[in-house]
């Protein structure tokens, strides 16, 4: 006899029989969104996934998918009716209302797949060629660096977050801009070009940030290109990447030295500031006379403990062998430390001040307008007129034939100085 069910019993036959076929879990459907809804208190979603290859099918196959909001990861584009999507997921029942349902644990656009395959294979091949930073392979950053190469698109926020950390925590660093198209076809040569030109020996560079600011997946998509990240792995001195994103880390991150999330932070990773170095040296300095005082403190206590024993028949002699080799250690210590001082100011003070810089480049720029104003003085037609020559004015019109003139004709004749008046004769 046939076995008999209630309905949630066949529900719960089918729902086990689902969960238990390994072709129906952590399966991945594309399709089109024709309905959408997010859950104003949960933060959980409900939609419709059809079947985009039968749209003049009617109806359409279709799925109910849910996706609950623990499970949803930051997507760089909007969940609406009409996208066509892949989804990752598990297949079950939905026993109230007797229905089969879709689980999501990941979406994403139709192609990305593809994309995120063509991702991987540039990181497999830059790991099998040791291009992948690990912490082994990471150099260090300088602690204080003098000159820092920049690579980013000139006058964008990028630069002028950089520049504003600068100002705010060394001052008296020295930037070297490398200016490169951060975005589109054409970023990665430019950027490329750059990377070669800033590591030169004549730039004197201690270390370079690349990078530039957030934006979508495309807009960054110049710092996943092989030929970019080779570049970064490869170059000759320390290297931030300094790429603004939120979701995910372009190849840039895994190659270069040191991975900031922006360049903001990147700034703040390589500059140094410039207070807190001065109060680390003036702690450094007072604890290292606190401990002179301290060891020169114990000898004299020892020498007083020593001096006062009985069986020292002449202890003037200790006395004065061991006060001469204390006056000796002191005058050591302090010379010692007096150089320390002495080189950690010379330091400070070989950098060039800021004041100095504004006070070269104004120079430069006073020479540049004083040569521009000669040239334009020297093409004046004033300049002309002051060598002897002079402007012959028939009515209103300048005269350049003098054929053209008759006998008894009024004449103007313009000198550097002043004006004649004439008649032809």
């Amino acid at each position: 006899m046939p076995q008999q069910y209630t309905v949630a019993e066949i529900c719960r036959v089918i729902e086990t029989k689902i969960k238990s076929s390994p072709e129906l879990q952590d399966v991945w459907i594309k399709g089109e969104i024709t309905s959408y809804q997010k859950h104003a208190s949960s933060g959980h979603i409900y939609m419709t996934l059809s079947d985009s290859s039968q749209k003049n099918q009617n109806p359409r196959p279709t799925i109910r998918c849910t996706y609950f909001r623990f499970a949803q990861t930051p997507l760089d584009f909007e969940l609406k009716m009409g996208l066509e999507v892949e989804i990752l997921g598990t297949t079950g029942i939905y026993a109230p209302q007797s229905t089969y349902s879709f689980t999501v644990k990941r979406v994403q656009k139709i192609g990305a797949g593809d994309l995120l395959q063509k991702l991987q294979q540039i990181r497999e091949r830059l790991l099998k060629e040791g291009l992948i930073k690990t912490p082994e392979t990471r150099r260090e950053l300088p602690p204080l660096p003098r000159r820092v190469g920049i690579v980013t698109g000139a006058g964008t926020a990028a630069y002028r977050d950089i520049l504003k950390q600068v100002q705010e925590r060394y001052p008296h660093a020295e930037i070297v801009l490398a200016p490169a198209q951060v975005q589109g076809e054409a970023a990665p040569q430019s950027i490329v070009a750059a990377l070669s030109e800033i590591q030169k020996k004549e730039w004197r560079c201690d270390v370079v940030i690349v990078g530039r600011g957030g934006g979508s997946a495309e807009d960054l998509m110049a710092f996943n290109d092989e030929a970019v990240c080779r570049a970064i792995a490869t170059c000759r001195i320390a290297v931030v990447s300094a790429v603004g994103h939120q979701i995910d880390h372009p190849i840039s991150d895994d190659v270069a030295d040191y991975a900031a999330a922006t360049p903001t932070d990147a700034a703040r990773a390589v500059f140094p500031v410039i207070e807190d170095l001065q109060y680390k040296a003036e702690n450094h300095l007072k604890r290292a006379f606190a401990a002179v005082e301290a060891k020169l403190q114990l000898f004299q206590e020892r020498f007083l403990r020593t001096s006062t024993k009985e069986f020292w028949e002449k202890p003037y002699v200790l006395v004065k062998d061991q006060a001469h080799f204390l006056d000796e250690l002191e005058s050591k210590l302090n010379f010692t430390f007096r150089n320390i001082v002495n080189s950690h100011a010379n330091a400070l003070n070989r950098l060039t001040p800021l004041e100095v810089l504004a006070a070269q480049k104004i120079k430069l720029t006073r020479a540049e307008f004083e040569s521009t104003a000669g040239r334009f003085e020297a093409y004046s037609p004033l300049a002309t007129l002051k060598r002897g020559y002079s402007v012959v004015y028939s009515g209103d019109k300048i005269v350049t034939d003098a054929t053209t003139l008759k006998s008894g004709t009024d004449i103007r004749v313009r000198l550097a100085k002043g004006e004649i008046e004439a008649s032809v004769k």
